[in-house]
């Protein structure tokens, strides 16, 4: 049978069938992964390529360059997104396999260049941006804006939060623990102040679930409906994160992140340096601990990651 006997002769399929019945992913992850396989099967099936048994590394490796191809000429704004569309493939294929597929590397087999995380402009939504926001949309997706903000949330964490809990537990500990919806389903700690305290109460107000979610509605659905919600209103959920990290280095440092000061990456230290009137090692040092604070507090385990965020 095809597809090594998963089931299905069509490679598509075949691939659905496996993620779900053999990877221990959560649903999100996998329907990205179905949706980025599709995408694959596209590729090999315009050039022949039907079953899984006929795709080898050097197939996939072609793919990958494929994508790097396509982003050279602008198709994607950075490498992650040919990144996830070939970690997709290399998913599929080790389970198809039973782990005897052997990965294909993004970089060193396909040339696909390093995400670069350093922006040049600020994602961040302003104060005053955010409060107009809030006035136009409905008081549910007004808490779970206000939530973002304070604890630097993503949106499905935002929705998934208990704020009764939450609350008691900023009461006794200082501090939240986010743990439903996150990425990779790690679990993370994240002060809360009086600021903080105030809007769990606010938001504990109109909870009537366990969550952020309308009592009685799928989290899809309340999802679709706050998509269409922030698309009418000219917004995107993920600047209140950005606006957290660039908030909380201000907190941590004293002073503004490199993105809110118009300072480059590279400079960011001497201009720091200079800011503070400290010696060029401390503030040095400063800066790390704090990139390090806030990429903790955001859910991601690499200081790096703070660069998309504060610059």
């Amino acid at each position: 049978m095809a597809n090594f006997g998963i089931g299905s002769r069509n490679m598509l399929d075949a691939g659905r069938m496996v993620l779900r019945e053999r990877s221990r992913n959560g649903f999100k992850t996998q329907d990205d992964y179905i949706d980025r396989w599709r995408l694959f099967c596209v590729y090999a099936k315009d050039r022949g390529v039907t079953k899984m048994e006929n795709v080898d590394r050097d197939f996939v490796i072609g793919y990958g360059r494929h994508l790097q191809d396509q982003l050279e000429a602008g198709t994607y704004r950075s490498a992650s997104a040919p990144k996830n569309y070939l970690s997709a493939v290399n998913c599929v294929m080790k389970l198809a396999t039973q782990g005897e597929w052997k990965t294909v590397r993004p970089g060193s087999d396909c040339g696909i260049e390093r995400r670069k995380y350093i922006p040049k402009t600020t994602k961040s939504i302003s104060e005053n941006k955010h409060a107009q926001v809030q006035e136009n949309v409905g008081d549910r997706i007004s808490h779970l804006l206000a939530l973002q903000r304070e604890f630097g949330l993503r949106f499905k964490e935002s929705c998934l939060l208990d704020p009764k809990a939450a609350l008691k537990q900023a009461e006794k500990y200082g501090f939240i623990s986010v743990k439903a919806g996150t990425k990779g389903g790690r679990p993370r700690h994240v002060p809360c102040t009086e600021s903080g305290k105030r809007i769990l109460e606010q938001a504990a107000k109109i909870q009537n679930g366990k969550s952020m979610v309308p009592d009685k509605m799928s989290y899809i659905k309340f999802r679709q409906e706050c998509y269409a919600q922030a698309q009418i209103a000219g917004f995107n959920f993920h600047s209140e994160r950005h606006a957290y990290a660039q908030n909380r280095y201000r907190e941590l440092v004293n002073a503004p992140s490199p993105i809110e000061a118009g300072w480059e990456h590279k400079g960011r230290i001497e201009k720091l340096s200079e800011h503070l009137a400290i010696p060029f090692d401390e503030a040095k040092d400063l800066d790390r601990r704090a990139r390090l604070r806030i990429s903790i507090e955001l859910g991601h385990s690499r200081v790096e990651i703070s660069n998309a965020y504060l610059g």
